[in-house]
């Protein structure tokens, strides 16, 4: 085949009848003479569909002692190229401001080479957006393309007829697994709204992440093809998740060491929704157990009262923690945004270095997230930005004043394919008078897995007279990350971390900076590297590994 390639070459080699039988068992001469007679015309109609309307062939087989051998030498001529794109609209959508610019949005202009598949996508792309707008009946009274073979050019001539337009009719279903006024809470439409495809799989969405249903069927009750109505009620199909959920874990961090996860959750507690989570961890360096209640409120998809209890005890280097935690929070946890407001009531017993104590405290706090990501777990272009804010203050019943404000980013870039560009900010200020007050929970810290890597798990931060790190007023945390994809699986990453906890606004930041290795998994990245504590004098190198989403 001569004179094309590309997707006209694929196009005519998928259509000839002398190529799809070449291999045919049995051919004979005259078979073989008319499947080549008729190729000349099969390469014509394969190349119409492309916008070539004056196609010319020549052809020429030969017998040779390999066997026979066809050429074709095409000359596909010019393509034909849009003249003119005329839609109008009928039906009572025709005023709708929907349908106001199709022919400036249809995917032809003048002077474009003309494509069936490019003509058909237009069609398609029309329909598709009555039908989500409520004109279920919608279709193509005309839908013409004139071809002027002389001229090179074709006009295309279409006429939407939309039909009426439809409305949510009753939505109902016979579960009696969560309370009849819940269910309709979630409903993204009511009674009596435009039909919209986009909001009934916006039900079936947010009704699969409550976690109550195993399974979710939205069937609309479409009225008979012959019928006036436009009203069309929904019928909703649910069953329920078992309520219970049993989980074990083992597994390995270099800031925790190994450790051991057991959780029980209860999906369902009542018809309102409520749920309990329990979980206990026990660790190298540290065991907290932990239970949680939460009430759904408002936007049932995403707002919550969440009460909860934790216990924890840590310990690192020459610092060691207990406390006891009881808390409530209304939480917003939307996908792009999260946010909060709460109150935490702490009593923690410590030991920093050589000096003992035990604060409790009584804890207001706020917090905002914003993530805008292609995709949170295999990221090529995101953002993450957060803020928080705690204090407490003697006054209400906190064993000492304090207010602590932190911010925090997070970016990721893809410049080239193949390649990105990870970047981490965060920075940190607590205000009081001496920091020796506060527990050292609420202390700043740096160094570990997610801090300035490199160096040990919150290793970094002022030092007492002993030379213990006792934990700053604030804090800097910076890193850059180059990361080349090897394959779908597994790539590597080379990345240089800034950062410390100090006193002092003057203090001087501690660099680190390594290589890595990174595990691609449905779940997110097990990232191993190793890195290097630059500013200490003997470069020591310290292994981290880590295991989760991209933001």
């Amino acid at each position: 085949m001569q004179g094309i390639q590309g997707e006209e070459y694929e196009n005519v080699m998928a259509s000839i009848q002398i190529v799809l039988q070449q291999k045919k068992p049995g051919l004979t001469v005259r078979h073989i003479h008319r499947l080549h007679k008729a190729a000349p015309e099969q390469i014509a109609k394969a190349l119409a569909p492309l916008g070539y309307y004056s196609v010319e062939v020549q052809d020429d087989l030969t017998k040779e002692a390999t066997g026979w051998h066809a050429v074709y030498k095409v000359v596909p001529g010019p393509p034909v190229r849009v003249d003119k794109v005329n839609i109008e609209v009928t039906g009572s959508g025709k005023d709708k401001e929907t349908f106001q610019n199709l022919t400036e949005t249809f995917p032809f202009k003048k002077g474009d080479h003309f494509k069936d598949s490019q003509y058909e996508k237009g069609k398609k792309d029309i329909l598709s957006e009555a039908l989500h707008n409520g004109y279920m009946k919608a279709r193509f009274t005309k839908n013409k393309v004139l071809v002027h073979r002389k001229k090179q050019q074709a006009e295309i001539q279409l006429i939407l007829d939309t039909g009426p337009l439809f409305f949510f009719g009753k939505t109902l279903s016979e579960q009696d697994i969560i309370m009849p006024d819940m269910l309709q809470r979630y409903f993204p439409y009511s009674q009596g709204d435009v039909y919209s495809l986009t909001a009934l799989n916006q039900l079936q969405t947010d009704l699969y992440a409550t976690g109550y249903f195993s399974q979710v069927v939205v069937e609309p009750q479409y009225p008979a093809a012959d019928s006036d109505a436009v009203d069309i009620p929904v019928q909703v199909e649910l069953r329920p998740s078992k309520k219970n959920r049993y989980s074990f874990g083992i597994g390995y961090g270099t800031d925790t060491g190994p450790r051991g996860n057991l959780g029980w959750k209860n999906r369902m507690l009542n018809k309102r929704g409520h749920t309990s989570d329990v979980n206990i961890q026990l660790a190298e360096n540290g065991n907290r157990a932990s239970a949680e209640y939460a009430i759904p409120i408002f936007d049932l998809r995403y707002e919550a009262v969440d009460f909860s209890a934790l216990f924890f005890d840590e310990t690192w280097e020459d610092t060691w923690i207990k406390q006891l935690s009881i808390s409530g929070t209304v939480n917003h946890s939307a996908p792009e945004q999260q946010y909060g407001l709460g109150l935490e009531y702490l009593h923690e017993n410590y030991t920093v270095g050589v000096t003992s104590g035990a604060a409790n405290l009584l804890i207001p706090s706020g917090y905002f997230t914003m993530i805008v990501a292609d995709d949170r777990v295999k990221t090529e272009h995101g953002i993450r930005l957060g803020v928080s804010l705690k204090g407490g203050s003697t006054n209400f019943l906190s064993s000492t004043n304090f207010l602590q404000a932190r911010a925090n980013g997070k970016i990721i870039l893809t410049p080239w394919t193949g390649w990105r560009v990870l970047g981490r900010l965060s920075i940190g200020a607590i205000m009081m008078e001496s920091i020796d007050e506060l527990p050292p929970s609420l202390r700043f810290y740096a160094g570990g897995d997610h801090s300035v890597r490199g160096y040990a798990y919150k290793a970094l931060g002022p030092q007492d007279a002993s030379g213990k790190v006792v934990g700053g007023q604030y804090l800097t945390e910076t890193s850059i990350e180059l990361e080349r994809q090897i394959n779908d699986h597994w790539s590597v990453a080379a990345f240089y971390d800034l950062g410390n906890a100090y006193d002092d606004i003057d203090a001087e930041l501690q660099a680190g900076a390594g290589l890595g290795i990174r595990m691609n998994l449905p779940f997110g990245q097990v990232r191993l590297d190793v890195a290097s504590a630059l500013s200490d004098a003997d470069y020591p190198l310290r292994i981290h590994l880590t295991i989760g989403a991209d933001l």
